[in-house]
């Protein structure tokens, strides 16, 4: 079968040290048509400049700012719907799944099947995202997160609303979640996603504003979740993964914001093979997988990592972190831990 065309979607918060190499790893294990970066106005201009000789795929920037400007909203006036209080979370987060689900609105000619990857997700020996059965092609995503690890009170949540407002139960499985962290979305199923969140509230006004108002009456939503859910009631045939212990069991996920251990192991092996020639620390993709397949020698590589930039992470508790956490060779909580045994 010939390649399908599709196209990566990837809300960027902030331009990072890991950016250049998340996005040459996608375009050299995906090979997409385009990747398009939805990020704050500012810093979708600064990576326009600074990609510009970097090895991707076509780089389209987009202005989270008036992302939905053919909806007639912003996204002040999207954030505005909520008043969260001593929540978590801040409209922003709202707001960037948000970007995820409706990226068919602001994006002009955008594959029907795209795929959503997170912005600190680096690809290392990765999964296929199209796979070929009984003849036909599977978009395929990976489940990368364990389902015994997390804050039961927030994932009740979730299920509450997709059984609330999709109507809808909860897909699970016996060991990933469905917080995989990438996914493919199909923009057929959705418009039926967005029809039904209108007729669960029974109200004309846009989809993105209904989001907004479920997230202040339950507390909180989970795009993926609800999403895989969706698809897996209404077309259960457009749902395919590959179950955690293929790729899930060695992903690793640690705290790593240009100042993190792996960052630093790393700038110390570019010193011993090259001269390093960047005025900002900025590596590659060939750069990072030579310093991983160096660093791991004879162990298995991961799946992928993913570079967490919140300070939080570095104020979990042990019985807080999740599995992926916990295994990770870069998580500076779990070698402060070992160093004291």
């Amino acid at each position: 079968m010939s390649q399908e065309i599709f196209d990566f979607v990837i809300p960027l918060y902030q331009l990072r040290w890991n950016t250049r190499g998340v996005l040459e790893g996608i375009t050299t294990h995906y090979k997409p048509r385009s990747i398009h970066v939805i990020s704050p106005e500012p810093q979708a201009r600064s990576l326009q400049q600074v990609s510009q000789g970097w090895e991707l795929a076509p780089l389209y920037t987009h202005s989270e700012e008036t992302f939905f400007q053919k909806s007639g909203l912003t996204k002040d006036r999207i954030c505005a719907e909520l008043e969260l209080g001593e929540s978590l979370y801040t409209p922003g987060w709202f707001y960037q799944q948000l970007l995820k689900l409706g990226a068919g609105e602001g994006i002009d000619d955008l594959s029907e099947w795209y795929v959503v990857w997170d912005s600190d997700l680096l690809p290392v020996a990765t999964w296929p995202l199209i796979c070929e059965e009984n003849q036909t092609q599977q978009h395929t995503f990976a489940l990368l997160q364990h389902n015994q690890w997390g804050n039961a009170s927030i994932v009740s949540t979730w299920a509450e609303w997709i059984r609330s407002v999709l109507g809808v139960e909860p897909l699970t499985d016996p060991e990933g979640t469905f917080i995989p962290h990438h996914m493919w979305f199909k923009q057929e199923h959705l418009k039926s996603f967005k029809c039904q969140v209108s007729n669960y509230f029974q109200s004309d006004d846009h989809w993105l504003l209904l989001m907004m108002r479920s997230a202040l009456k339950f507390g909180t939503f989970s795009e993926y979740w609800s999403y895989v859910s969706w698809v897996g009631a209404q077309a259960p045939d457009h749902l395919a993964f590959h179950p955690y212990e293929r790729y899930g069991a060695t992903t690793e996920r640690f705290f790593d914001d240009g100042t993190g251990l792996f960052s630093a192991t790393l700038r110390r092996y570019q010193s011993t093979v090259s001269q390093p020639t960047q005025e900002s620390f900025s590596p590659s993709y060939t750069e990072l997988e030579s310093f991983i397949q160096a660093e791991y020698g004879s162990d298995p590589l991961p799946s992928s990592l993913s570079f967490e930039s919140s300070p939080r992470h570095l104020k979990k508790n042990r019985e807080n972190m999740h599995i992926e956490e916990l295994r990770s060779r870069w998580n500076p909580r779990m070698t402060e831990v070992s160093s004291t045994h």
